[in-house]
């Protein structure tokens, strides 16, 4: 079948949001060198900012073209809001403190694609066939292999290969309810009240996870305002229009296969910071996790 022109741009630009996630592990390593901030505050930042940038940028050319936002709207928002985001990228955000290599929990949270192939079957009537099981065995598969990690099963890899596959678990139904009803609004407002709603739910979390209080959370996110900078406006709001226009032009099932490039991406983009002295404690994958490319190779095949 011959690839549209709009079907071309939609890989383009879910190519160009993937490269961005794909900085987002590397980036809150950095943060944590200095001062680690607790994963709900890093949501309510990342998006509470986001969701007001769309907004500005999104919502004059919505109306201008006559669109309304009801309260039914708001609803759409506050449901990928509170599963797509305050729970999905809290679950993320713990998982990334957990795995020792940020490489790693880049690769257990391509598993979305997994749960977004059974989930897309009811939600967005996309037909299952022998490639797509197959995708989902080989994921399940690699993702397993994680748990050596350090180089032996033990119990708190276990558990970061849990809390991740949560994360990319939510994060595989937000995918699939966005496909469903982005093209409504367009990914800037989409993602703009998503991202508002979904920041505000995460605040009550900070003060059940958060060892020092919201206050001091706030302080050590001045402390790292560059670094939180580019994890906020690139790898976060530029990153989310790119993948949400990507979706909306081509399919929920190909926007989370394309999640598998995303762990060979952030594999080269962590080694590149362990060389250069950014990432001192990223270490090289061992033979287990290395197998595990092979995986997202397989997958990326089992899709074309």
């Amino acid at each position: 079948m011959k690839t549209t022109g709009i079907s071309k741009k939609g890989i383009l630009f879910l190519l160009l949001g993937i490269g961005l996630f794909s900085t987002v592990e590397i980036c809150q390593k950095l943060i944590n060198k200095n001062n680690a901030i607790d994963p709900n505050m890093m949501v309510f930042i990342r998006f509470v900012v986001t969701g007001v940038l769309l907004l500005a940028f999104g919502l004059p050319s919505y109306f201008s073209r006559g669109g309304r936002l009801t309260m039914r709207d708001w609803g759409v928002f506050a449901f990928n809001g509170f599963f797509g985001i305050a729970l999905s990228l809290g679950f993320f955000h713990f998982g990334i403190n957990m795995f020792r290599n940020a490489s790693s929990s880049a690769v257990v949270f391509s598993a979305n694609a997994v749960f977004a192939i059974v989930i897309a079957r009811f939600m967005n009537k996309e037909e299952w066939n022998c490639r797509k099981w197959l995708a989902t065995l080989l994921g399940l598969g690699g993702v397993c292999l994680f748990m050596f990690e350090s180089g032996r099963a033990d119990l708190s890899t276990l558990k970061a290969v849990g809390v991740m596959s949560v994360a990319a678990m939510l994060f595989a139904l937000s995918v699939c309810f966005t496909k469903r009803v982005v093209s409504k609004y367009g990914a800037m407002v989409y993602m703009g009240g998503s991202s508002l709603i979904g920041g505000f739910l995460s605040l009550p979390l900070v003060f059940l996870t958060s060892s020092k209080g919201i206050v001091a959370e706030f302080g050590k996110v001045w402390d790292a305002l560059p670094e939180m900078t580019y994890m906020v406006v690139v790898a976060t709001a530029l990153a989310y229009v790119f993948y949400y226009s990507g979706i909306a032009a081509t399919s929920a099932y190909i926007g989370s296969m394309a999640f598998f490039l995303k762990p060979p991406l952030a594999c080269i983009f962590a080694q590149i910071a362990r060389v250069t002295g950014l990432l001192k404690n990223e270490k090289m994958m061992n033979a287990w996790t290395i197998s595990d490319g092979f995986d997202c190779d397989c997958h990326v095949s089992c899709r074309t």
